[in-house]
């Protein structure tokens, strides 16, 4: 993503969307925005000051994540000490050690580690609990995990101390992965805000090979023998 300054007018048009859409929404959905990243932290400051009245739930991401291989804990605790709006960051960030300067200094609210970016189910659990001892929230990212990604989660937020919020959804990448796993219920997965724990051993998913053969590209055509 290109970094720039803010123009504006871009600012304004960026407000009134936040406007309208908690205009639409009340008090009844909590809404949080996918910032970045790409701001600068002048503009950061001056727009989570400003929807600071709406209550936003977080800003994710306004300094680093997608693509960015570092962290910049100290931007994100000047970020943080200049507002009520809580800020949020973590989504690429790779096991628990990176994630140590930004818990211990308070440079955010929520941190949202990937299981599949930081090493798995236990090092987010582990991410989650020193969090907890801070009074930083939870939210874990996990959109491009498909299917696989998605019992992960729900597994690993059933363990999870009382800082957990909720976790960002993922969904088959393509449609074949709905033929292909199996462990999925049969109706809605998310009923009222909610999902149930998988019945299923282990992840509660697991790959049906038989299926998963007619997809297989010619080189990996042994993959399940």
């Amino acid at each position: 993503m290109d970094q720039g300054q803010i123009s504006e007018h871009g600012f304004n048009y960026m407000l009134d969307c936040v406007i309208a859409m908690k205009e639409a929404l009340g008090d009844k959905v909590s809404l949080a925005l996918d910032c970045g990243p790409g701001w600068f932290l002048p503009d950061a400051i001056k727009f989570a000051q400003a929807v600071e009245k709406y209550n936003i739930m977080w800003l994710e991401d306004m300094l680093t994540g997608d693509y960015v291989p570092w962290v910049n804990p100290q931007a994100y605790r000047e970020l943080t000490q200049s507002t009520s709006t809580p800020i949020h960051t973590g989504e690429q960030i790779y096991l628990r050690h990176n994630f140590k300067e930004l818990i211990e200094t308070q440079a955010v609210r929520v941190v949202g580690p990937d299981p599949a970016d930081i090493g798995g189910i236990a090092e987010l659990k582990w991410v989650a609990e020193h969090a907890y001892m801070h009074s930083i929230m939870m939210a874990p990212h996990g959109t491009a995990n498909g299917l696989l990604g998605l019992g992960a989660l729900i597994n690993v937020c059933a363990t999870l101390p009382a800082n957990y919020i909720a976790f960002e959804y993922p969904s088959a990448s393509d449609p074949f992965w709905n033929e292909i796993v199996t462990g999925l219920p049969s109706g809605p997965i998310v009923v009222d805000s909610h999902v149930d724990l998988l019945p299923g051993p282990g992840l509660g998913l697991d790959i049906d090979a038989k299926a998963a053969k007619r997809y297989l590209r010619e080189e990996d055509a042994g993959f399940f023998d």
